[in-house]
């Protein structure tokens, strides 16, 4: 197991912003599809989502975030030391990075460390590693660990979005203001499974198949025809099994129990999913917060939004087991310290970069 220990790590803010649109799974009995779609609504929890319908990409959103974040924490962007971004779904190629375009927009410093990581739904534990791991550094004292995603460009345009019945992913971003604090320990475990990324990947994204795009037959036998592709049996398994075992063990190694936890946070990734947790990991009801009925499956940023989403408001001290996984397959535990206090309640985001956006020849000529 790669266990980490950081003796200093203290949370200075955490906000979140989703987009200020909502589409809902329609449940009426009359529906064509109602048979179909409540079994759906049953066994993933989902609702409703939120999802933009004007362009609006994880970058505006942890904008949001971050700049609110920023505020409660009492900062100015041009102390960040560092902004890590955690993201499956950058704006534009993957090596630009959502960090860059953060760190234009909110002025940080030309000496300030930025870069994106794409680990998909096990975003945060491995994102709070390595800040953490900055963090021990002695010249290096704030830094901001962002989670999002962006899912509307998977539908060929705004009808076809509108025209889903059922749906899985919404979309949200989240920013968590890391520093340097005396006698505030933080443990994370991290794994990974390299034999199981063919249950959770999407086969046409990368370079590997760029030339011979055509329907194939998956190692499982199924029929791929293109686009994302989930094993469901093989990630309901590793989800309740090997990830509770996990978290199991991290418990043990640590000398705590569930019941030592004001809260346990974990990837929002259906509700059938999380009920088995639950049960398995023996949690109350009162401290196993959820939102995947109200914000569907955001990913990366599941379960700091659904931090926001629990604890905004509240006052005191929270000590919270926090556990996420996905592709890779990866998935990592951590215990973590917050102030509920330093929580901004969810932001419903409108805005966007309009200067982002190519200017259309005719408008850019003198």
């Amino acid at each position: 197991m790669a266990f980490l220990h950081f003796d200093s790590l203290g949370v200075a803010a955490l906000a979140g912003a989703v987009p200020d649109f909502i589409q809902h799974i329609p449940e009426a009995p009359d529906h064509p599809r109602a048979a179909y779609i409540k079994n759906f609504v049953r066994q993933t929890g989902v609702r409703q989502r939120h999802i933009s319908v004007t362009e609006q990409t994880a970058s505006d959103y942890a904008y949001a975030a971050v700049t609110a974040a920023l505020d409660r924490a009492g900062w100015d962007a041009h102390s960040l030391d560092g902004l890590v971004f955690l993201t499956q779904t950058p704006d534009f190629n993957a090596a630009t990075g959502n960090s860059f375009i953060l760190h234009k927009h909110l002025g940080m410093r030309e000496d300030a460390l930025v870069f994106d990581i794409a680990q998909g739904c096990a975003s945060f534990p491995y994102g709070l590693a390595v800040c953490a791991g900055f963090l021990q550094q002695p010249g290096i004292d704030r830094v901001a660990l962002l989670c999002g995603d962006t899912m509307w460009p998977r539908y060929p345009n705004k009808e076809a979005l509108l025209a889903e019945s059922t749906f899985l992913i919404g979309e949200g971003s989240s920013a968590m203001l890391l520093e340097k604090r005396p006698d505030s320990p933080v443990d994370a475990a991290l794994f990974s499974d390299g034999a199981g990324y063919h249950f959770l990947y999407d086969p046409w994204a990368g370079a590997r198949h760029a030339w011979r795009r055509v329907p194939g037959v998956m190692p499982n036998g199924a029929l791929y025809e293109g686009g994302p592709y989930m094993d469901g049996m093989e990630i309901t398994a590793f989800s309740t099994m090997r990830v509770v075992e996990s978290i199991q063990q991290f418990l043990r190694h640590i000398g705590r129990t569930i019941a030592d936890f004001d809260g346990v946070v974990l990837h929002q990734a259906n509700m059938q999913i999380l009920r088995t947790m639950a049960r398995r990991l023996k949690v109350a009801p009162e401290k196993f917060p959820t939102t995947v009925e109200t914000l569907a499956n955001t990913n990366g940023a599941s379960v700091t939004l659904t931090m926001v989403d629990a604890y905004a408001g509240r006052k005191g001290p929270l000590n919270l087991l926090v556990s996420a996984f996905g592709i890779g397959l990866s998935w990592g535990v951590t215990s973590l310290a917050i102030d509920a206090g330093v929580i901004v309640p969810l932001i419903q985001c409108a805005d966007r970069f309009e200067e982002d956006f190519l200017r259309p020849v005719e408008a850019a000529t003198p």
